[in-house]
């Protein structure tokens, strides 16, 4: 990835598509390669399963937004933030409120911004409800270099 105010952003799918075009192929047909050990030729099939990034790689493959008041790639509508308005910043509590019911750092208020913890936290959004979200959504791609 290209980290500052070059990096790809919107047009991650641009830099992206070789490799995924690659990646369809390896799973759909494979292709032919020599054991040497078997001494025979066999087909190789390939998947991705996962990757390696920083955070904010992670947003930027993931078409998530990381800064501002959505800073949380699992929360992100729900994120739980606060404007700090001298250091003109957003800080990021509230997540005790995902530790169990009865735990004790919810009840530890000096240790955090002296407010109790209540409630719980909104359950994760199945893959099912997300595509409900997401399925009349139109993304403006990158343009080709």
């Amino acid at each position: 990835m290209i980290p500052g105010p070059t990096a790809p952003s919107n047009k991650i799918d641009v830099y992206l598509a070789p490799l995924i075009g690659d990646l369809k192929d390896l799973w759909n047909e494979g292709i032919q390669v020599y054991a040497s050990f078997m001494k025979e030729n066999f087909t190789l099939k390939a998947m991705l399963l996962w990757s390696i990034t920083d955070y904010l790689g992670l947003g930027t493959l993931g078409g998530c937004k990381l800064k501002g008041k959505q800073a949380c790639a699992v929360c992100g509508k729900d994120t739980p933030f606060r404007w700090l308005k001298f250091s003109r910043k957003h800080v990021y509590l509230g997540n005790r409120k995902r530790l169990r019911p009865g735990h004790p750092y919810k009840r530890r208020k000096k240790w955090f911004d002296n407010t109790l913890e209540e409630g719980s936290a909104n359950r994760i959004q199945s893959g099912a409800e997300i595509y409900e979200i997401l399925k009349n959504f139109i993304n403006e791609f990158g343009k080709p270099f």
